[in-house]
């Protein structure tokens, strides 16, 4: 109760209606009706208190029922590996048995080495403008290398261009110049080889029967010719069919050509099936032109149907430095007067006779200019292409590019008329041979042999052969020796779990002990005690525990027994004897098995399903046991809560009004108290003056 209006109270009457009365009045209701409240308030948060911690230990104990009753922990796989360069992991349910592994080879990336040697990351790369083309998983790339780059710049290039799929890495290999880029594709595989120069692959064959017809490739400066009704294509063949047919056909002409076959095994050239296996891949390394046609050629899809013409999906038929144009403009010629004059290969062009409205005539007459330049003729062709100039080599030499002026800043002036850039202008077939790349690590599937089956796989490490059976190839298999995968029973995690499930029970079964204790001597009770629902828990799983099954099996067989405080205890040594004795039947009692009854095959719950079930009654569940409980203490809370602060506001309403009326009667005890010394003055005044 505040103090303020009734500061005063008891000065009237003497101390008789006094604030201290008061408050020892207040203070005795207080303890009388409020402090019994909270006493119960108190009593009801221990209760959720430890109601909660046993949860979460019924909660533990419970995964521990669910484990042992789960069929998944019992098909648990454990893989031991007899022999070197195989690593295995087995999965659930994977079959026990052993498995025979031989490696032939191991899945390996694409690594090639720049043969040019620098000082430095930031040493000039080229001096000439060029390109570096190669093929790799399907598309073919294009680097432009400008002259002045860098070597770290075109490592960079070539995995910004690729999204890093082929990096070019700088590697310090030591020497005066120890710098030197390599190539290299990011993941494993053959589908990820690089092909350097030019690549030719062609669309998918068409399946059927191929009848007739000649395929002719240029390769490596020589002609392969092809009778295509000599290739074995047969009725019903598919497109993997057909394209290995035509491969088979090619190589073997290839080898009997000498210069070819050479070329053939050193890598200069190659012939095999695209990632899809369904069409064929052509490669120069060196960059030449590759040239196919398909003459006459005839296919029949099946039986009874009539022949069609095909291109065997050799839509392109060409791959090439003519692919590429050497020198690009790279902005459009302009318009109207144009002054000066470029230099090609030291061939001067006039620029001051050349005026025309429009920059694309302008551009055709400097293209003119060129092609009719006699000293130029059949070294440099010229043409526009949107507008902009392109020039290219005809025999395959550097085009070099200047233009007059006195200085660079005149000269950079005239040239920028026509769009394009001074310097010297290299083909990628030549260039190529320049950077004299090899091939130091080979792109490669792994290659293997599964119980004696032919695998084959683009990475290391992989799942798929069997399903559950992960496989990691570390090294080639020794001659004449398999690797032995053992796949077995893993009941290590069984036993654990076991462990875990006594270690849980007892946990529990000691937290319910407290809450139900009670000691005589000094009266102290546990906050539970008395509670019939946390009395039954115990006695509900320890029947189960205890009782046998049809067949006679009970939990003692597995080495689990009671103690004689009530806990239990494990002889793991017994259990894992038990266990490996008959898993099945093991399993059948944890679990469940199927048993007749009345004539009519049941499932009959195990001892852990059981106990799962029983628990899931107890904690699962808006209706379950213990979900009830805690629901009615956090009720019964929330009333507490309330009747104490209604009966507290009851309690200060009335004092404050009783302190309303005793300041009343204070005031008016003092106001007689007043008048009765003004007359006992009076009285006083009048003996005096007698």
């Amino acid at each position: 109760m505040a103090l303020g209006t009734f500061a005063s109270l008891g000065l009237g009457s003497g101390g008789v209606l006094s604030w201290d009365i008061i408050n020892q009045m207040q203070e005795q209701e207080v303890k009388n009706r409020v402090n019994p409240i909270t006493k119960k308030i108190e009593t009801n948060m221990e209760k959720q208190t430890e109601l909660t911690s046993l949860l979460t230990l019924m909660g533990s104990l419970n995964t521990n029922f669910k484990n042992l009753s789960d069929f998944s922990t019992y098909q648990k796989r454990s893989a031991s590996v007899e022999g070197s360069g195989v690593k295995a992991t087995a999965g659930e349910g994977l079959a026990i048995q052993d498995i025979k592994i031989n490696v032939k080879q191991l899945a390996q990336n694409d690594v090639n080495q720049v043969g040019l040697k620098f000082a430095s990351r930031d040493s000039v790369f080229s001096t000439e403008n060029t390109t570096l083309n190669f093929y790799h998983n399907g598309t073919n790339y294009n680097i432009d290398i400008k002259a002045g780059m860098s070597v770290a710049e075109v490592g960079q290039a070539i995995t910004d261009k690729t999204d890093g799929a082929v990096m070019g890495i700088i590697m310090k290999t030591g020497g005066d110049n120890p710098y030197q880029l390599m190539i290299q594709g990011k993941d494993s595989g053959a589908q990820n080889k690089i092909y350097f120069g030019s690549t030719l692959e062609s669309a998918a064959m068409p399946g059927g029967q191929i009848k007739s017809g000649t395929l002719k490739i240029e390769i490596g400066g020589k002609d392969v010719s092809i009778d295509l009704s000599t290739i074995g294509s047969e009725l019903g063949n598919s497109a993997e069919d057909n394209a290995k047919a035509v491969l088979q056909a090619v190589t073997d002409k290839i080898n009997n050509d000498a210069n070819l076959k050479d070329k053939l095994q050193n890598g200069d050239i190659t012939i095999g099936l695209n990632s899809t296996g369904k069409g064929l891949l052509i490669n120069d390394s060196k960059g030449g032109d590759i040239k196919v046609k398909v003459e006459n050629a005839k296919i029949q899809a099946a039986a009874g149907t009539s022949e069609v013409d095909t291109d065997l999906g050799f839509v392109k038929t060409y791959a090439g430095p003519s692919d590429f144009d050497l020198v690009k403009g790279s902005t459009a010629v302009k318009s109207g007067n144009l002054q000066g004059a470029i230099l090609i290969n030291g061939e001067k062009i006039d620029l001051n006779t050349i005026s025309n409205t429009t920059g694309v005539d302008n551009a055709q007459a400097i293209a003119d200019a060129i092609n009719n330049n006699t000293n130029l003729s059949g070294k440099v062709s010229a043409q526009v292409k949107d507008g902009k100039l392109v020039l290219n080599s005809n025999d395959g030499n550097s085009i070099r590019i200047s233009a007059e002026g006195t200085d660079a800043e005149a000269q950079k002036k005239v040239l920028d008329q026509v769009g394009i850039s001074a310097g010297s202008y290299t083909n990628s077939q030549e260039f190529l041979s320049k950077m004299d790349i090899t091939n130091i690590q080979n792109a490669q599937n792994a290659k293997f042999t599964y119980n004696g089956i032919e695998v084959e796989r683009d990475k290391n490490s992989f799942d798929d052969v069997v399903s559950g059976l992960s496989l990691e190839l570390t090294a080639i298999t020794e001659t004449n020796k398999d690797v032995i995968v053992r796949v077995s029973r893993d009941d290590k995690g069984i036993a654990e779990e076991m462990e875990k499930f006594v270690e849980n029970y007892n946990a529990m079964y000691n937290k319910i002990t407290e809450l139900m204790k009670y000691d005589k001597d000094t009266k102290i009770a546990g906050v539970f005690n008395g509670n019939n629902d946390i009395r039954q828990i115990t006695r509900q799983f320890n029947t189960i525990i205890s009782s046998n099954d049809v067949k006679g099996n009970n939990l003692v067989k597995y080495g689990i027994y009671f103690n004689d405080d009530g806990t239990l205890k494990m002889d793991k040594e017994k259990f894992n004897s038990a266990f490996k004795e008959d898993p099945d039947a093991a399993v059948a009692f944890f679990r469940s098995t199927t048993s007749t009854i009345r004539g009519e095959e049941k499932e009959v719950d195990g001892v852990f399903t059981k106990l799962r079930n029983t628990m899931d009654s107890l904690i699962t569940g808006s209706k379950s046991t213990l979900k009830v409980l805690e629901t009615s203490l956090v009720d019964e809370q929330k009333s507490l809560n309330e009747d104490k602060t209604k009966t507290q506001e009851s309690i200060n309403t009335r004092y404050d009004m009783m302190a309303e009326k005793w300041s009343a009667y204070d005031q008016m005890i003092a106001k007689i108290q007043n008048q009765q010394n003004t007359v006992n003055a009076m009285i006083q005044s009048m003996y005096s003056s007698n």
